[in-house]
């Protein structure tokens, strides 16, 4: 375990709080993340077992990911292509 003086967490807090705010863009993106993940997880797991569903996110994802709702981001489109992949 690593002990860190009580002296440093507080000036480490100073330092954290004297920050600015970071931009609403990034606010907003690391709220919706999680609910599309969730989303492309779900997509992902009915195109286990819905080939047509499969081709058209193998056809075209960004368009498929649109429909279904979801953002395609460059995390959420490596995500979905690293599932797509064939084993």
């Amino acid at each position: 375990m690593i002990r860190v003086k009580t002296h440093r967490t507080e000036q480490l807090a100073r330092l954290i709080a004297a920050l600015p705010p970071p931009p609403w863009g990034w606010v907003a993106a690391a709220q919706e993340l999680p609910v599309h993940r969730r989303n492309l997880d779900e997509l992902l797991v009915r195109a286990q077992s819905d080939a047509a569903l499969r081709a058209r996110l193998i056809e075209n994802l960004e368009s498929a990911l649109v429909e279904s709702g979801i953002t395609p981001t460059p995390p959420i489109l490596e995500a979905a292509r690293a599932q797509l992949r064939p084993d």
